[in-house]
């Protein structure tokens, strides 16, 4: 392993710990304020899932060129993340409609970014 998969490896893990127990790192995931409403308690998970696709990014790609391809890559880990802690948040928080149009927005996003990766591979 080549030390941005090591780096890719250990951001996904801090990622995947914020998005599961955001109240451990109150002050980059905002502390929650007593009439915190279920939209807002679902989107303190979200910058831990940000983190997770970055990590997993760089654990994915060892090289920036193409970077027409390390640009869609970068869209489609960093939007995965999230919506990986979206639907975490949605799973153990409570289900909010506004969430789930989030989560078609970023499913959208990603099969864009997916499309690209696949189209300028040959597929």
């Amino acid at each position: 392993m080549i030390w941005t998969q090591l780096l890719g490896l250990g951001l996904a893990l801090v990622g995947a710990v914020m998005a599961i127990f955001p109240d451990w790192f109150g002050p980059l995931v905002r502390p929650l304020e007593p009439d915190g409403t279920l939209f807002a308690i679902i989107e303190r998970r979200i910058r831990g899932g940000m983190l997770l696709g970055v990590g997993l990014l760089f654990a994915a790609r060892t090289e920036l060129r193409p970077w027409s391809d390390s640009i869609a890559a970068l869209v489609f880990y960093f939007v995965f993340g999230a919506l990986l802690a979206r639907v975490l948040g949605l799973i153990v928080d409570g289900n909010d409609g506004r969430q789930w149009m989030l989560v078609a927005v970023e499913t959208g996003i990603m099969a864009v970014a997916a499309a690209w990766l696949w189209r300028s591979s040959g597929g």
